[in-house]
């Protein structure tokens, strides 16, 4: 499944090449954390800050792989993170005029046995990252299971997938200029996933941020910075509710190098507070993960971002990720 929907992406956007042109404006990567409990709250991706004029609109198609391999216990606790979970997202965004815009996300989830664990543990052993965490579990396998006082309180070992929660939402530009924007954003996500599956959170979960971006810092470089940041309040779900919290502060900044040409290079920083009241530093810690890579433009509308990433405080996002996204602007 996950080599079809990767090599679709990459395929569609390689049709849609043409000569060369001027590129988009850059963006920053729309990630999510992908830690099986946490992806299922309503945590938005980092949204752009520049917003769609009257009467145009953006469509974008994603494509998230990650993979976990965590076997852990901490007091009465005790967490099993093996598999892959893999997340495609069809977005859309409408500009309304008056300087606001809508738009809604379809998400649709899967979590398997995977194929990249041997891999993973070559990549770490190359850059020096530890697999202590992975030695301790099967390859290739599915297993996601929490317990508390030896009980387990959610968990699986089949291969599902399914529709994740629909998020809808709508920003107002608060300033724009040539050179910088800023956006205020609110997103409503509904439970319309299988919490049990782990592919939604069985609850309403409502998010505010601001967005800001600045280009043209260092005009020689045309370095490009973002940042974002929001709280997320979470209805009560069906997800661990014994030990959810209901309020997740969330952020992110990153660095973009636009050369003008058909490739930007994007480095950047995501962010949120624990989702838990936990002991186990998967569900209990503040999380940051990294993602690096950029972006190909093939024509003035479309291009697509290519993204790594790699879990900055141990075991709280997983250790690697993969981040494809079309994106195409009317």
């Amino acid at each position: 499944m996950v080599k079809k929907l990767s090599l679709f992406i990459i395929t569609l956007g390689t049709l849609t090449y043409l000569t060369s042109a001027n590129a988009l404006s850059p963006t920053p990567f729309s990630i999510k954390n992908l830690n099986p409990f946490i992806h299922v709250y309503g945590i938005p991706p980092t949204q752009p800050a520049e917003l769609k004029t009257d009467k145009s609109w953006a469509g974008a198609i994603s494509f998230d792989l990650a993979n976990n391999s965590v076997f852990t216990n901490k007091g009465s606790e005790e967490i099993i993170l093996d598999g892959e979970t893999y997340r495609l997202a069809a977005t859309f965004r409408h500009g309304l005029g008056h300087n606001s815009e809508i738009g809604f996300e379809i998400p649709l989830i899967a979590h398997s046995n995977g194929f990249l664990d041997n891999f993973i543990e070559g990549w770490h052993d190359f850059f020096g990252f530890s697999n202590s965490q992975r030695n301790k579990t099967p390859s290739n396998m599915l297993h996601y299971e929490y317990a508390a006082n030896n009980i387990t309180q959610m968990g699986f070992d089949t291969p599902n997938e399914g529709i994740g929660d629909i998020r809808i939402f709508a920003a107002k530009q608060l300033n724009k200029t040539s050179d910088s924007a800023l956006s205020l954003h609110a997103s409503l996500e509904l439970p319309t996933g299988d919490a049990q599956l782990l592919h939604g959170s069985g609850a309403i979960d409502v998010s505010v941020s601001v967005a800001h971006i600045k280009r043209h810092w260092l005009t020689s470089l045309n370095l490009t910075t973002f940042v974002n940041g929001g709280l997320s309040f979470l209805g009560n779900g069906d997800v661990l509710p014994d030990i959810q919290k209901n309020v997740v502060g969330f952020g992110s900044a990153g660095l973009i190098w636009d050369n003008r040409k058909k490739i930007d290079f994007k480095i950047q920083f995501d962010f949120h507070s624990s989702v838990y009241n936990s002991n186990l530093n998967q569900l209990g810690n503040n999380t940051l993960q990294l993602t690096v890579g950029g972006s190909v433009h093939f024509n003035p509308r479309a291009r697509l971002d290519i993204g790594v990433g790699e879990n900055l405080l141990t075991d709280t996002t997983p250790d690697f990720l993969v981040n494809l996204a079309l994106k195409y602007n009317y």
